[in-house]
């Protein structure tokens, strides 16, 4: 059911910004969506279970994408470009929590290592010199296609923007889309997230994340207490 799904990603956002700065919890603003665009440059590698073939579309293994860097698999990656609410996160990195499989090819692709409401890789990355992050989270694949020489995968999710002080939180349904050159199936990658309008009864649901925040923030300030 979509709207329980929805239910479900606001309070994993929020709980996530309790866990993430539990002192400024009392805080948290919420001030609609994210609007703008994101991206990523760095380097990635697609490795594949029963061996990559030259045009990379007829496997019938799982796949998988690896962001080269010293967090190898994860990263990191450079962001060098940004509109919106995300041009406060320039100039920083972003490391992705999983490498990106998925089985099947072209518009036939599954994507792997997703859990129901909390969604599947990510990229997270901070605000140099202030309080807050922006994430990207994958929930679907539409589309891969690669060869040895290119790649281009579509996604979608889900992004964040938390920051200022007080902590204001942004979030949106997202596209995701990360597109390669390079060789042996090692590529430049660029990974562009863009927010996109989301419907429904956003404001209603927002309001249940709230209530599931101010629980976290009076056990936090209890468990505080009794060890003070």
């Amino acid at each position: 059911m979509k709207i329980s799904k929805f239910v479900w990603s606001v309070l994993v956002a929020f709980a996530t910004v309790a866990l993430i700065a539990p002192q400024q919890v009392e805080a948290i603003i919420v001030d609609g969506r994210v609007s703008g665009q994101l991206t990523l440059t760095g380097s990635g590698t697609i490795t594949e279970s029963n061996g990559l073939k030259s045009n990379g579309l007829n496997s019938t293994g799982i796949n998988e994408l690896d962001f080269n860097g010293q967090l190898f698999p994860h990263g990191p990656l450079s962001v060098t470009g940004a509109t919106g609410d995300f041009i406060p996160v320039v100039g920083s990195q972003a490391s992705f929590n999983l490498a990106i499989r998925w089985t099947g090819s072209g518009s036939s692709v599954t994507l792997l290592d997703v859990l129901p409401g909390v969604g599947g890789p990510a990229w997270n990355s901070p605000i140099v010199g202030a309080n807050g992050f922006a994430t990207g989270t994958f929930f679907s694949l539409q589309s891969v296609t690669f060869d040895e020489d290119s790649l281009t995968m579509i996604g979608m999710g889900r992004t964040q923007v938390v920051s200022g002080d007080p902590l204001v939180l942004k979030h949106s349904a997202a596209r995701i889309v990360i597109q390669g050159t390079g060789q042996d199936f090692t590529y430049n990658l660029t990974v562009v997230t863009t927010s996109l309008p989301e419907g429904g009864s956003g404001l209603g649901l927002l309001a249940i994340g709230l209530v599931a925040v101010e629980g976290l923030r009076r056990k936090i300030t209890t468990r505080q207490n009794r060890y003070a």
